[in-house]
């Protein structure tokens, strides 16, 4: 199939997608690596130019929910067939956003049989011609990975059920000032000092329950005269929704305050849970972060992490 083919079925089959402005726009993804909150789509600054494309594409594409992934896919095809030097490493980083595995929530696997056959053409062409040669390789891997029949490393709905439903074994660690139980599928960060933030941190990352990525964090901060309802309030700044701070018993603590709701990094599209518990230990705030996603069997884990939750 010709590359302009390609492209026009590939806006066909896209079109509700491209016609709806996206969740989370690459410019607002950008700004989301770099720790910064994302910025509401703009029809003039956020034009799918290949000057947008070229600025936003490499570090945005990752963060992209499905919806916002969709609206910007045909865009991206079409760019990489007119734009084979590929200045900004745009096509790059198309490729790599259609190889496993899945994020969650899924964006490869929601594709529908008309949309995977586009990007399947798509791949083909990249690796099977010397239009691009750049990432010829990496297409030919994406396509035995997961857009090929009977692909090595595309899982069937019975084998993600069955990753969710395995047990989550759990290993103990310890600051200086705490312990909590982390599951074992998490890696460890190790513990960092920031000096000029006045904080030690540590902090675990992974897929919990098969294939959710969850990110445990501990942060120890002197408390400085400020009070353990005050620190609570600086940390609901980190909330797109919130409920409610309450009080909790964290073991070793004198007090401790629990806060849950909805991160407000992200996507607006995909919401990520967000859990805290503050809990005083003499003169610092040890701080228990938990980022993860709604679900119930993730739920349970959170809840098993704060748990086990206490102060040394």
């Amino acid at each position: 199939m010709k590359t302009a083919a390609i492209v026009a079925r590939a806006f066909e089959a896209f079109r509700a997608d491209t016609a709806a402005a996206p969740p989370l726009t690459l410019r607002g993804a950008n700004a989301v690596d770099s720790y910064d909150l994302p910025m509401p789509f703009d029809p003039a600054e956020d034009e799918p130019t290949d000057a947008y494309l070229e600025g936003f594409a490499f570090w945005g594409l990752g963060y992209l929910d499905a919806r916002s992934w969709r609206h910007y896919l045909p865009r991206l095809i079409d760019y990489a067939f007119r734009r084979p030097d590929d200045p900004a490493m745009v096509t790059e980083a198309l490729v790599r956003s259609l190889r496993p595995p899945d994020r969650y929530p899924p964006r490869l696997g929601v594709l529908d049989a008309g949309q995977e056959g586009i990007v399947r053409s798509f791949l083909e062409h990249a690796a099977l011609s010397d239009a691009l040669p750049h990432v010829q390789a990496e297409a030919q891997q994406a396509l035995e990975e997961w857009w090929l029949p009977h692909a090595r490393s595309r899982p069937t709905a019975q084998e993600i059920a069955a990753l969710r439903a395995a047990s989550v074994t759990c290993r103990l660690v310890a600051g200086d000032v705490y312990r909590l139980s982390v599951p074992d599928t998490l890696a460890d960060s190790g513990a960092r000092t920031i000096a000029g933030e006045s904080r030690r941190v540590r902090t675990w990352g992974g897929y919990l329950c098969g294939d959710a990525h969850t990110v445990v964090a501990v942060n120890v901060t002197p408390l400085e005269g400020r009070s353990l309802a005050e620190s609570v309030r600086a940390r609901a700044a980190l909330f797109r929704q919130i409920h409610p701070p309450r009080s909790i018993v964290v073991p070793g603590s004198s007090r401790a305050q629990r806060l849950d709701g909805v991160a407000q990094a992200g996507s607006p599209a995909e919401p990520q849970t967000l859990t805290m518990v503050c809990a005083i230990a003499r003169d610092e705030l040890v701080t228990l972060s938990i980022r993860s996603w709604p679900r119930d069997d993730l739920d349970r884990e959170v809840e098993r992490i704060v748990g086990s939750f206490e102060i040394i």
